[in-house]
């Protein structure tokens, strides 16, 4: 539940925060999660939607959330040679060496151009 009191002054007003983005065809996006508070004094304030964190800045609710999340993440581990033959696994070690040369000579070809450029600019 959102709070009902903040800055020791009472919410009178809880709404949906909207987002500093647009969706397609401009309409507004809401964080529902995110609630805007309206204060009896007349100011705002942000608040949770799960509990009774509030704060001015709209942008430290989102990070708070996380805070709610019910079950963590699962490792996964995975054996990224597992049951590959020794054949499939020498292929895949020379295409990797294939990738990372020309890696290099892409680097080597950005550092030239680069190069080229600061002389022109400078």
């Amino acid at each position: 539940m959102t709070a009902t009191s903040a800055k020791g002054l009472e919410v009178i007003a809880d709404e949906p925060t909207e987002a500093p983005m647009r969706a397609k065809g401009g309409a507004p996006v809401l964080w529902r999660q995110t609630r805007t508070l309206l204060l009896a004094d007349g100011s705002t304030t942000y608040g949770c939607v799960h509990c009774n964190y509030t704060s001015d800045n709209m942008h430290s609710i989102r990070p708070h959330l996380n805070k709610h999340r019910t079950t963590p993440a699962a490792e996964v581990e995975v054996d990224p040679l597992d049951g590959l033959t020794l054949g499939e696994i020498r292929q895949q070690l020379a295409a990797a060496d294939e990738w990372k040369a020309r890696a290099v000579r892409a680097e080597q070809h950005l550092s030239m151009l680069r190069s080229a450029l600061r002389e022109v600019t400078a």
